[in-house]
């Protein structure tokens, strides 16, 4: 009897071992007072670069409508980052997108589930739910501030500078999108980019349409 409670008994803790592991596959939720920011919540948390960027890839992932394809994840860290180092090197860029990571996520009018509490997607960039959804948002997280083999580095500009113009995107399929086109194309400051080449596999178009500024940024310093 007693070997069989012992048994028991493991099994439990089995089971509460197990349930602890998924608890710690996603990140912990944040709680924001109705007359808070979403910035005020993650702010008030002190969340890492990495943790904040990848809440943003993860929300905005599921905002297009495939947040279950990994690519997509990363083709969103590499356009955020990319906001993020040419407002290095910027003072246009840095004005137009934001300063660092947190100054480019929240920037006024740019990512809905990070600066609109009323987005449906605010829920998520709070408290992500799904563990292999997060997976994939922490690792593009991790290639794209690493900053190494940049699939949106394509022109030779791009190669020269080691810098990538790609910084605008869209979500055709979104629930979120007024439409198949977003409201700046064909407007000249910016030129679409067509599908996109990331590793072995092809991201298309339909699930995330990339843009490149049409001209460099005429206050680009040269890298230090």
């Amino acid at each position: 009897m007693r070997i069989a409670v012992q048994g028991l008994a493991a099994i439990f803790l089995c089971l509460a071992c197990t349930a602890g592991a998924g608890a710690a596959d996603v990140p912990k939720c944040l709680v924001r007072d109705p007359s808070d920011t979403v910035e005020y919540a993650t702010a008030r948390a002190k969340l890492s670069p990495k943790e904040l960027l990848a809440r943003l890839v993860y929300a905005e992932a599921l905002s297009t409508g495939f947040g279950d394809d990994p690519l997509v994840h990363e083709a969103i860290a590499w356009g955020v980052m990319n906001r993020v180092r040419l407002a290095e090197r910027s003072e246009s860029m840095k004005k137009a997108y934001g300063s660092g990571i947190r100054g480019v996520v929240f920037k006024k009018g740019q990512f809905n589930p990070a600066v609109s509490p009323r987005s449906a997607f605010s829920k998520d960039f709070l408290c992500p739910r799904e563990p292999a959804l997060w997976r994939f948002a922490l690792e593009a997280a991790a290639r794209a501030m690493a900053g190494e083999r940049n699939p949106l580095i394509q022109t030779p500009w791009e190669h020269e500078n080691n810098l990538s113009l790609v910084v605008n995107f869209y979500y055709p399929k979104s629930t979120q999108a007024k439409g198949p086109y977003p409201p700046w194309e064909g407007g000249g400051a910016l030129e679409f980019i067509g599908d996109v080449m990331i590793g072995d596999r092809m991201l298309p178009a339909e699930h995330v349409r990339f843009y490149r500024l049409a001209r460099p940024p005429a206050d680009l310093k040269p890298a230090r």
